[in-house]
């Protein structure tokens, strides 16, 4: 690599050890002086007193460095030191502290002369240290290049020549980025040449990476590393189960103290059948009595690769749905700790084995309590052959859910094409209620449904998606007012007629919602519910609007228009199969220097027209409201021409979005 030219991997610090005649043992970040935890050192004085007097020596020293620069002092001192018992004498030799910048003229030529271009710098009339700059790296050629390194790595004990010569490597790194820092000081506000800045960026990689190969992560105390595997783990969103098992695999210290916290296998995923139940009743195992969170698939075709099975990459899964009977077994040994259960999601693709769920939960719920349950999901899938209009179900009785057993936690429910009974189950205190695909026949009648939101006076999220309250005429509810959710920030609504959609708007009052969610609500002229929704939510700042339909004549497309000025805060759209016609109510006709939505910046496609979305785009740009951001589906991403993401690229930025991620935009709107 070109960076590493003048810094590369041999040992240049072997003149520095022979000729100051000294053994580095450490080196001290600030004046914390860890390194005085090691029974070694502590063992080389002689009394508690000689570490006291040490160490009140060595803060000295450093608050004296301070002096010149006392409000930015981040100077790194090398504590250079080497205690030697002497018996004839009884004594111990004492600690010599001298700073970075001192060891400079240790280096060899080379570096040192690749210093003196850097510190030439300082000059105003110099602003490069070549007259033709290497090619420099790009950060993936450079973290490829330190992959390569690691890769050579084979894990072993070190001898004190190994440790010795890692610490020297360490040291040059450090002392030739702690060089160029003192340049970038002196010579601000002018910037590092760029080639200056990689070669810092990889000084700084460098030393981290030989600080760290050296850190005795051993020695430390095991509450500690304990902590340090726990963040290890819980960053690794992407692979949990791998770097669970790979932390165990390490050594048998990591294994003891991995296996030792039950809490980082309280995350437990019951899917398929074979060695990966077998690994799912291992963890439930080491959980202990730690708060629990459960996942159980049941659908195959829900089932992700394994992460850990590199064979089964790019393959299909051909593991058997998991049968009533094997839902039964499992739950059953499941609910044995069912006082310790935080989260259970369950997800099934038949009746019998959601009925299972409901029904021994309704079984074991009075009697083993749940007073942890925070989260219940049961999604049950299999709509093949079902029509989300006028779901057809076989015969059930509904079931009270948890046995009518009061969970004082529970704030989260979500039931997904099953029924409950509604009015034998308690439901209270939710932040999110989420129901979804429930015929009229197997859903709460309209006081009920009141009450229930009544009962929750702190929900969050409100989500009905093809399910709700039993339709009732208008005579009816005209009298009720409508339930008050002041704390309410997601409302979803999605599958409704519009008759049913305007009916169930009448029974909320919620107008400090921030995201909106408006889907499949088609088929008809939907402009009389967009007319009642009119100033409903005036503090919307996240839109979505999939498959709806109004009138586009120019009464309609005004109503419209006039909806989406009653959100003036709208920030982020997603957009999916719309009428071209909703792109252009975002101007005005007769004014069209002022266009509605003044502060939207980033918008999420999927099934528009391309020259619809750059038609638009760039209208938003020339009258002075240009989007910041395009997020489009991989589907749209493949429609466009190369001459369209050119354009588009020029107005905005255009990213690729993966079906079901949450966008940067939509975490932060969503705090």
């Amino acid at each position: 690599m070109t960076v590493s030219s003048s810094i590369g991997e041999e040992d240049l610090f072997e003149a520095l050890s022979t000729r100051m005649d000294i053994r580095i043992q450490d080196l001290c970040v600030g004046y914390k002086l860890n390194f005085w935890q090691s029974q070694e050192k502590t063992r080389s004085l002689k009394t508690p007193e000689d570490l006291k007097n040490l160490f009140v020596s060595v803060r000295a020293e450093i608050k004296g460095r301070r002096g010149r620069e006392a409000d930015r002092f981040k100077e790194i001192q090398v504590i250079i030191f080497d205690i030697r018992h002497d018996k004839s004498k009884g004594t111990g030799q004492g600690a010599r502290i001298v700073s970075v910048s001192s060891l400079a003229s240790f280096l060899n030529p080379s570096d040192q002369a690749f210093i003196a271009r850097i510190s030439a710098l300082r000059s105003p009339d110099v602003t490069a240290t070549h007259t033709n700059p290497p090619h420099i790296p790009t950060a993936r050629a450079i973290s490829e290049h330190f992959g390569r390194i690691v890769a050579r790595w084979e894990p072993h004990p070190f001898t004190p020549q190994e440790r010795q010569q890692i610490r020297l490597e360490g040291l040059r790194y450090l002392v030739i980025a702690r060089q160029i820092e003192e340049v970038q000081r002196d010579i601000y506000p002018r910037p590092l040449p760029p080639e200056v800045k990689a070669q810092l960026v990889f000084a700084r990689q460098s030393y981290m990476l030989r600080y760290f190969r050296l850190f005795r992560v051993n020695d430390l105390p095991t509450e500690i590393l304990s902590n340090i595997i726990r963040f290890v783990v819980w960053d690794s969103m992407k692979r949990p189960v791998d770097a669970r098992l790979r932390i165990t695999w390490t050594c048998r210290r990591w294994r003891e103290v991995a296996i030792g916290d039950s809490t980082l296998w309280n995350a437990v995923w019951y899917r398929g059948s074979g060695p990966k139940l077998d690994r799912a009743w291992a963890w439930f195992d080491r959980a202990r009595q730690a708060p629990l969170d459960i996942r159980i698939d049941g659908d195959p075709e829900g089932d992700e690769l394994d992460e850990t099975d590199d064979e089964s990459k790019g393959t299909i899964s051909d593991e058997l749905t998991m049968t009533a009977v094997d839902m039964r077994q499992i739950l059953i040994r499941l609910f044995e700790k069912l006082a310790t259960i935080r989260m259970l999601i369950v997800v099934v693709d038949d009746w019998k084995s959601a009925l299972v769920v409901l029904e021994l939960l309704g079984t074991f719920g009075p009697s083993s309590g749940v007073p942890m349950l925070q989260r219940f999901e049961l999604h049950r899938g299999g709509l093949k052959n079902e029509e989300r209009k006028s779901v057809m179900w076989p015969h059930i009785v509904p079931q009270p859910f948890l046995g009518r057993a009061t969970s004082a936690s529970l704030s989260y429910l979500s039931l997904n094409g099953v029924p409950i009974d509604w009015s034998g189950s308690v439901l209270q205190n939710l932040t999110t209620f989420d129901i979804r695909r429930l015929p009229s026949s197997h859903s709460p009648d309209v006081d009920r449904f009141r009450e229930i939101l009544v009962n929750c006076p702190r929900l969050q999220k409100l989500s009905m998606d093809g399910a709700g309250p039993v339709y009732a005429e208008s005579t009816q509810i005209q009298t009720l007012p409508p339930v008050q959710l002041p704390h309410l920030r997601t409302l979803v609504v999605a599958d409704f007629s519009r008759q049913y959609a305007m009916f169930l708007f009448s029974l909320i009052s919620a107008p400090g919602v921030n995201d909106l969610t408006l889907m499949n609500l088609c088929g008809d002229d939907y402009l009389p519910l967009f007319l009642q929704l009119h100033g409903a939510f005036p503090k919307v700042r996240l839109l979505t609007t999939y498959s709806i339909q109004f009138d586009v004549g120019p009464q309609g497309l005004a109503a419209m228009t006039r909806w989406l000025d009653s959100m003036p805060n709208l920030c982020y759209l997603r957009v999916a199969n719309v009428a071209n016609q909703f792109f252009g109510l975002f101007f005005r006709r007769e004014d069209l220097r002022n266009p509605v939505s003044p502060h939207l910046t980033a918008v999420d496609c999927q099934s528009i027209e391309p020259t619809i979305l750059l038609q638009w785009a760039s209208d938003r740009m020339k009258f002075g409201t240009p989007l910041r951001k395009i997020y489009i589906s991989e589907e749209l991403g493949g429609r466009l021409t190369t001459e369209q993401i050119s354009e588009l690229t020029g107005i905005c930025t255009l990213a690729k979005l993966p079906r079901g991620a949450t966008t940067p935009e939509e975490e932060a709107l969503s705090m």
